[in-house]
């Protein structure tokens, strides 16, 4: 079917910027009233420029919808609206947070396209991925002006520089796309990425996790390089139960740490989630893995400092991998607090390092004895109470059902208050556990 040269005229003045969506609702539904009442023409018409790729499906549908609406009948799957003089300028509103969500799954879409090989990546090049992604920051943070303005805005966390800390869709070092914010803490945020490199060379793993770290640590020089020195150490760390480094490395004044994508959870939500957890046969294996992991690390002269459930990652195909060797010892090379930063954790913490003593690898065993009483019964061996607190009030953990007498004294020592009553490390732990 031709399309209507007055029609293309309305969508091309769209497409050059010359309308407003607001504007080219009004001016196609006037001329569907006029020239097109079963909107026919325009169908075609919008499927053209689908078929082209000048517009996205959603917002074609979008346009289709609001072109058959009469100019005194309230929108489609809008709220409803107040019947006074604004209710016109918030039916607006309205419809431009429907317009600004279909453009982010649009560009988001051509993102995913272009992540998937085929023809996708072979028609776009990196500048056009880039003005794709710069596009969708500017569009969600439009959104979010306007949301704040309207009092239901998200809190964006701003960096010394003013800019937001949600970086979705910056490119760091030229190579890493951010693509999905996956967690954050005081230590700083963890995004899903793209590797460029990884999508050149057709990898089937296109995806790496990069951790940015806090700007805090820009300000702190010593802390930075303690904390490369460690992401470098982790690397020889080459282990089945602990995430693999890959790199260190900084964008401007932004320092982060490059490491495999893990797919799965972590054994917090697995023990929050799932009341059959605790004493299964999954909490088993991952006893298991973390004596592996740690055992291996200690032979190699490596603490973590910083053992707790949300460092330990149950994944997808099956086996727990332990995350952020050394994160928290180099944290205090910096004259900030290490517990603001989330740097370490009371709940597991040995006396020791609650008074700030040096880090030894029977801290990772006090840590390991508590994590053990939660993987097999839920519940801390303390109640969560710090371990100085705890040897104060005289405080004793209570027997786990089902283990052996050895097994048992070897949790036992394990959380001894007295540094030199633990086992000096993973490895003679795992052989009391054993009977050995």
């Amino acid at each position: 079917m031709a399309i209507d040269p007055r029609l293309n005229q309305i969508l091309t003045g769209f497409f050059a910027g010359r309308r407003t969506f607001d504007q080219l609702t009004l001016e196609v539904r006037g001329y569907c009233r006029d020239h097109d009442p079963m909107l026919s023409g325009l169908s075609s018409a919008l499927q053209e420029q689908i078929n082209l790729g000048r517009m996205p499906y959603d917002l074609a549908m979008l346009l289709f919808q609001e072109a058959g609406r009469p100019a005194e009948e309230p929108a489609r799957d809008l709220p409803e609206l107040p019947p006074v003089g604004e209710a016109e300028d918030n039916r607006e509103e309205t419809l431009r947070e429907r317009v600004d969500s279909v453009v982010l799954s649009a560009l988001l879409g051509q993102f995913k396209d272009l992540r998937k090989g085929g023809e996708a990546r072979e028609r776009q090049n990196q500048r056009q991925l880039d003005d794709a992604l710069a596009a969708f920051r500017s569009a969600r943070l439009r959104q979010d002006a306007r949301k704040s303005a309207a009092g239901s805005g998200r809190p964006i966390m701003l960096g010394r520089d003013g800019r937001e800390e949600n970086r979705v869709g910056q490119i760091l070092r030229d190579r890493f796309v951010l693509d999905a914010e996956l967690g954050r803490g005081g230590m700083g945020v963890v995004y899903r990425a793209v590797d460029r490199r990884r999508v050149e060379a057709a990898d089937s793993r296109p995806y790496v996790a990069i951790k940015l770290l806090n700007g805090n640590f820009g300000a702190h020089p010593d802390a930075l390089r303690a904390m490369e020195a460690e992401a470098r150490r982790t690397q020889d760390l080459s282990h089945p139960n602990i995430v693999a480094v890959h790199d260190f490395d900084r964008d401007g004044t932004h320092p982060f740490i490059v490491m495999e994508l893990l797919e799965g959870r972590s054994l917090d939500v697995c023990l929050r989630g799932d009341s059959d957890f605790a004493g299964s046969p999954a909490a088993w294996r991952a006893i298991r893995d973390m004596f592996s992991a740690l055992a291996h690390a200690h032979s190699r002269g490596v603490t973590h400092a910083d053992l707790k459930l949300a460092n330990l990652f149950l994944s997808q195909e099956g086996p727990l991998k332990v995350l952020d060797f050394g994160i928290a010892s180099a944290a205090r090379a910096g004259d900030f607090d290490v517990m603001a930063l989330d740097a370490m954790t009371p709940a597991y913490a040995s006396p020791e390092q609650l008074r700030g003593g040096p880090r030894d690898p029977r801290d990772d065993v006090y840590a390991f004895g508590c994590i053990i009483h939660l993987m097999l019964t839920r519940k801390h061996p303390f109640d969560r109470t710090p371990a100085t607190e705890a040897q104060e009030r005289g405080m004793e953990p209570p027997v786990i059902a089902g283990l052996t007498d050895a097994m048992q004294a070897a949790v036992d020592a394990a959380l001894a208050f007295r540094q030199d009553e633990r086992h000096p490390d993973a490895g003679a732990f795992l052989a009391a556990f054993q009977g050995r």
